[in-house]
């Protein structure tokens, strides 16, 4: 697996989004063990404070080793999730407004009405605001009212929180998260903390590089549509125009790639904007004193967020020093980085559908803070540079994707989105997702189906063992699959071989994407692996997954989530091509991995909608904004394939391959999964949606 890691400066690598948890095996040591009581941090102000029942992701711990204790202050970004109203009720109201045949189904929301129906009531989030301002924390919020932006130092966290932080060490991967047990005045309505124990390694981009010899430039798009059907729709005038279609993004794009990338293969393209996460300031009431901090003013940017850096080109003067740091991780006080899964993304959508309006979701932080105190400079956050004497902490993309996802929901202004990232399930119960399928991750995937909006998530690159991680030197010894991909309110997106002629014909059969078509994974494995798949251990199975029957050795689902829900074009052999740095001689060349499957499934889908949109009947019976919208395609799908007549004519039956993953340089594979047979299974889902046939299923419009 080729990982691009997205983490700013020393302080801010050390800030990760909640998909960051740490899977499978063990890892502590007797020498160093991990504190489990507070270690002298600050007693919250508020009252009786004592351990609480706070989620904030402990069991993320449980595999690190303790170093010792923050040597000076670092700054830090968070999500806070106030007490909702009935979070259970929004995840089980998406699943009805997605599912044909329910009274609800179509009934699309705002994201102002799942506020005021499920989310936070205003007086738990003014509550929740005002405790962490008094610490001269800065609040901003969303009109979905799900969660609460947090931006501060570590010596203002631990003040609100009455806990210390400290070095941890897991493999090579170093991050700091709390000492002991953080917790609050019982009077709080606080739920969850999110991104307060970060493990950087353990999210992916789902983005594989060959490291052999490569073909050329990769597939052309127009081979790509010709073999899955995007042409019978182009036919017919359908190219997603007048649908939005989101990417959440990993790192910072360079927008001229994209012409230039349709130029390269004499192809229209859609133009893509940057979307800047924005959550607007929570401004404290104004008898509260912030300790250590000067008046709250107008316009007082306390939340942080701003537009990042431009990116740094080949032809700026420090582009050589930033590409020769030696670290991985440049410093993107001087450069800025084009990221390639973030090009790969952008390119994929913008050439398959090429009508699209493209939004682009980069979350970008910075503030400067005094290294000493540790105090926030409130006169300078959202900015590229600090004082003399202060430091700048930020971070961007994959490591706070979670507030680019909250900021699709409340602006609603993508109707579709793509999302090319994820980690093994094992350990987010405390920190992702919470009890019974709740939590940050299915209470925000359930608020974009509600509004109506489609999400596609790469299944992973690691077939049946996501929670490997390799830089341990931890190895699986049982199947685990990738979150978010399991969330039931996505479509996750698994990956084939595609074997093509040069005008995209098919040659052979299409298969999945794993060992016996490539010997080529991720290379952390004796047998290089490939499509993620298998059965949550997290996520109920939805009702429409519920009563399938698996053959041909795949395990029963056992009343659990099964992923992939459909499969495209993931294995590099076979893979579209991809550019970086075009606009200044980069290169062309093919990419996998489900990171490539997951883009194109979403374009795919964006002219579906323009379809039903155009229809004289698609939209009837739809309420909301967005009429056209269809909500999580998952059930669609599957009920398409539940009438085998349907089924033989929309989707080409994967029938070959498996993605058993072995133990790292053992011939014994890890037993119980995935086979690839007839019909559903664990590697490729349904199959391969055929985009003409798909269209004409769904609008009962025959599209050629």
């Amino acid at each position: 697996m080729y990982r691009i890691q997205r983490i700013r400066s020393a302080a801010a690598a050390l800030v990760a989004a909640s998909l960051l948890a740490a899977c499978g095996g063990g890892g502590g040591s007797a020498s160093s063990p991990l504190p489990t009581t507070n270690t002298g941090g600050n007693t919250p102000s508020t009252g009786s404070a004592g351990p609480s029942s706070i989620r904030w992701g402990q069991r993320m711990l449980q595999q690190a080793t303790y170093v010792g204790p923050l040597t000076k202050p670092v700054a830090l970004a968070m999500l806070a999730q106030p007490q909702l109203q009935n979070e259970a009720g929004l995840v089980a109201y998406a699943q009805q407004a997605s599912t044909p045949g329910n009274p609800n189904y179509r009934h699309f929301l705002t994201p102002q009405q799942i506020g005021q129906l499920y989310g936070a009531a205003p007086a738990n989030q003014a509550k929740v605001a005002a405790y962490f301002q008094e610490y001269g924390i800065g609040v901003g919020s969303w009109p979905q009212n799900l969660v609460l932006s947090l931006v501060g130092s570590s010596t203002q966290f631990t003040a609100a929180l009455g806990v210390k932080f400290g070095y941890y060490q897991y493999g090579k991967e170093r991050f700091i998260a709390p000492i002991g047990t953080p917790h609050v005045d019982a009077s709080i309505p606080l739920s969850a903390l999110n991104a307060l124990v970060p493990i950087a390694s353990q999210v992916h981009n789902y983005l594989i590089r060959p490291s052999t010899a490569s073909f050329g430039p990769g597939l052309s798009p127009q081979q790509v549509a010709r073999a899955f059907d995007f042409t019978g729709a182009y036919n017919a005038g359908l190219y997603g125009n007048g649908i939005g279609l989101g990417i959440i993004g990993t790192g910072p794009i360079d927008p001229t790639d994209v012409p230039y990338y349709g130029s390269a293969f004499h192809t229209r393209v859609a133009t893509v904007s940057l979307i800047p996460t924005s959550p607007t300031f929570v401004k404290p009431a104004s008898s509260l004193n912030v300790p250590g901090t000067f008046p709250y003013g107008p316009g007082f940017p306390a939340t942080g967020f701003t537009l990042p850096p431009p990116d740094t080109t080949p032809a700026s003067p420090n582009f050589a020093a930033c590409m020769s740091s030696g670290t991985g991780v440049p410093n993107f006080q001087t450069c800025n980085l084009e990221d390639g899964e973030a090009q790969l993304d952008t390119e994929t959508t913008a050439s398959l559908a090429p009508g699209v309006n493209e939004n682009f979701y980069l979350a970008y932080y910075s503030f400067c803070y005094n290294a000493g105190t540790g105090i926030v400079d409130n006169a300078n956050i959202g900015v590229t540079s600090c004082p003399a004497g202060e430091t700048l902490g930020d971070a961007e993309g994959i490591s706070i994707a979670d507030f680019e996802i909250q900021q699709a929901i409340g602006d609603n202004r993508s109707d579709v989105l793509s999302l090319s990232y994820g980690g093994g399930e094992a350990n987010f119960g405390t920190a992702y997702v919470g009890p019974r399928g709740t939590g940050l991750g299915p209470s925000e995937f359930a608020a974009l189906a509600a509004e109506g909006i489609a999400v596609f998530v790469s299944s992973g690159d690691t077939g049946n063992a996501a929670c490997a991680a390799p830089s341990a030197g931890l190895y699986p010894t049982s199947p685990c699959v990738s979150y978010p991909a399991t969330d039931a309110n996505v479509v996750a997106v698994g990956g084939v071989n595609l074997p093509v002629d040069g005008a995209g014909n098919l040659l052979g059969q299409i298969t999945a994407w794993a060992d016996q078509t490539t010997l080529g994974g991720n290379g952390t494995f004796g047998n290089n692996i490939g499509s993620g798949g298998g059965v949550s251990e997290l996520i109920p199975a939805p009702a429409w997954q519920a009563g399938l029957t698996l053959t041909g050795g795949n395990p029963q689902l056992g009343g659990f989530r099964g992923i992939p829900d459909i499969a495209m074009d993931a294995d590099f052999l076979t893979g579209q091509g991809m550019g970086q740095y075009i606009a200044y001689g980069g290169t062309i060349g093919p990419v996998g991995g489900t990171s490539m499957a997951a883009p194109q499934a979403a374009a795919q889908w964006a002219l579906v909608l323009q379809a039903c949109k155009e229809s004289a009947t698609c939209g009837n019976g739809s309420t909301g904004p967005y009429s056209y919208r269809l909500g999580n395609p998952a059930p669609l799908f599957y009920q398409i394939a539940s009438a085998p007549a349907n089924y033989a004519s929309v989707f080409y039956d994967v029938q070959y391959g498996e993605n058993q993953a072995n133990q790292n340089g053992s011939l014994a594979p890890i037993t119980g999964c995935c086979f690839s047979t007839p019909g559903y299974d664990l590697v490729t889902g349904l199959g391969v949606p055929m985009t003409g046939r798909l269209i004409t299923a769904i609008t009962k419009t025959p599209v050629n």
